[in-house]
């Protein structure tokens, strides 16, 4: 006869896992391990939507953009449309304008002329600050109305010093000539005009010498005095003028003449009256 073995005794309440328990109050207490996993799983859906509602925003913050640029975009284009219709009818309501027509007329007239005059200029060396020589002093003195003229000698440095500024206005007053002799290869000229003082700046108008600066006591008795200062000078002497609007360009030379007439201007000692209207030269 087989002897039977005693039956497994049933497992404790210790050897098995726990997933919850049930404490005095019966409360359904959730193990540790169980916790955690409900808490993970719960951090990934807000963090999942974290990342959808960013997307989102980000999206929406784009499509506004793209919306805010077409409609900028069509504001643009509305204006310039609106201005090429003003633009239209500004010019179907004035080509037909007999008063229009007669002031574009008279500005194109006097733009011309003025290139004419300019041209002339140019031809007879006005615009730039030239060198000449002896032989070429009568004609150049001569051959325009207004001529400002340095006497010079190439070893002195305030001689070198007048030559930049005049330089600079030769170029900004293009009505009259700016030119220079060297005053030791150019001796009957510095005789007869009675130059003694160098540097020396002598004015003329219709071949007449009629002023003169002299060193540079007039100038602030320095080198280093401004173009403006030098510029100043030559326009009380009325040897340069700055034209105002509107001036005729046509004004006769006899006029200006009788403007300056009046004017005697010392610089250094020799004065000039502007009356006389013989020339140095006969």
């Amino acid at each position: 006869m087989v002897a039977k073995s005693p039956p497994a005794p049933a497992p404790s309440a210790e050897s098995m896992p726990c997933i919850c328990s049930i404490d005095h109050s019966g409360a359904v207490a959730v193990s540790k391990d169980a916790r955690q996993t409900q808490q993970g799983a719960a951090g990934e859906i807000t963090a999942e939507a974290a990342i959808r509602h960013k997307t989102a925003d980000i999206e929406a913050e784009a499509a506004a953009e793209q919306a805010q640029a077409v409609a900028d975009w069509q504001a643009r284009q509305k204006v310039a449309a609106v201005e090429e219709r003003l633009d239209d009818e500004f010019d179907d309501n004035f080509d037909d304008d007999e008063t229009i027509r007669d002031l574009e007329s008279k500005r194109l007239a006097a733009l011309k002329a003025r290139f004419n005059k300019e041209k002339d200029f140019h031809a007879q060396g006005h615009g730039e600050y030239r060198d000449i020589d002896e032989g070429e002093f009568l004609p150049e003195v001569t051959g325009s109305f207004q001529v400002c003229v340095h006497f010079y000698d190439q070893e002195f440095e305030r001689c070198r010093i007048v030559d930049k500024h005049m330089a600079i206005l030769a170029r900004k007053y293009f009505d009259t000539k700016f030119i220079k002799v060297h005053a030791p290869d150019c001796p009957f000229f510095v005789t007869k005009l009675n130059v003694q003082v160098l540097p020396c700046i002598v004015f003329f108008r219709n071949g007449v010498a009629y002023d003169r600066i002299v060193g540079f006591e007039e100038l602030g008795a320095k080198d280093d005095f401004a173009t403006a200062r030098l510029e100043g000078m030559l326009m009380s002497a009325g040897i340069i003028q700055i034209p105002e609007k509107g001036e005729d360009d046509s004004e006769d030379e006899e006029e200006v003449m009788a403007k300056e007439r009046a004017k005697r201007i010392t610089y250094g000692f020799t004065k000039y009256d502007s009356g006389d209207e013989d020339s140095d030269f006969d």
